[in-house]
Order: C-alpha cells, then sequence, then structure tokens
C-alpha cells in the first residue's frame, strides 16, 4: 500500500511539469519553413503560399478556437473538472459525516471509509485527466 502511495504522489509531483515541453506541430502542407515562417517546401510552397487553404494552414495553431489554448476543448476540460472536483468534495463531506455518525458501527463506518476513498481516487482520476487534456490541448495540437 505505501509503495502504491509513493507511486501516486510521484506522478502527482511529476505531471504537471510535463506541461512546460515543447511538441512543435507538424504541418503536411508544410513541413520546412524558413527563418521568417514562409513555407519553402510541400504543397504551399512557391506561389501556393498565398491560396486561402496555405494561409489557414500555416496560422492554425495560433489561434486555433476549438484545440489552442483558449479553445473550447480546454474550456470544456476545466469545467467538467471543477464539476466533478465539487461533487468529490460533497461525497467526501457526506463520507466524514457518515464516519462520525457511525457509532461504533462496523459496517456503516467500513461503507463510509470507502465512499471517502472512492471519492479522493475519483479526484486523482479528475486531475490527471484535466492535465493530459491540456498538455495535448496546448502542445500537441497546436
Amino acid at each position: 500500500m505505501i509503495s502504491k502511495l509513493r507511486i501516486l504522489i510521484a506522478i502527482l509531483v511529476v505531471l504537471p511539469f510535463l506541461s512546460f515541453a515543447e511538441v512543435s506541430a507538424y504541418n503536411p502542407l508544410c513541413p520546412t519553413t524558413d527563418s521568417n515562417g514562409n513555407c519553402t517546401s510541400g504543397a504551399c510552397a512557391g506561389n501556393a503560399a498565398s491560396s486561402a487553404t496555405c494561409q489557414q494552414a500555416t496560422s492554425q495553431g495560433k489561434s486555433d478556437p476549438i484545440a489552442g489554448p483558449d479553445g473550447i476543448i480546454n474550456k470544456a476540460a476545466g469545467i467538467i473538472a471543477i464539476i466533478a472536483g465539487i461533487a468529490a468534495v460533497i461525497i467526501i463531506i457526506l463520507g466524514g459525516f457518515s464516519y462520525i455518525t457511525s457509532a461504533g458501527n462496523a459496517e456503516s463506518a467500513k461503507k463510509a471509509r470507502q465512499r471517502i476513498l472512492g471519492a479522493v481516487i475519483g479526484l486523482v482520476v479528475v486531475f490527471l485527466a484535466w492535465s493530459i487534456v491540456r498538455y495535448v490541448s496546448d502542445n500537441v495540437l497546436k
């Protein structure tokens, strides 16, 4: 049990720092660019670079309304995490109240401990899921 707890704590400590890693996005229409960001090869090289499709492909990731840092995916993940976090805290409070009022009944105390443990595990899962969604949305889906 203690080794599992140590692994869980190590994951929780390391995971937030993964969001600082940079992953460059690959654009199949323009696989290589020069220092000014102009396409040097692929379908958007040369005169095709001024087409609407190529302009959109090269600017995507800077202001992507769905997967960007302020995109819908991050906002939805944040809202879901907040709602789940509030629900977990309420369940922890109710479990604590049940534990206190179990009056020495071993079965009631066991159910209350299981409820509290389940809520804490749920909080950890929500935090990890939110972190993964945030990391992928900010760094991979540029």
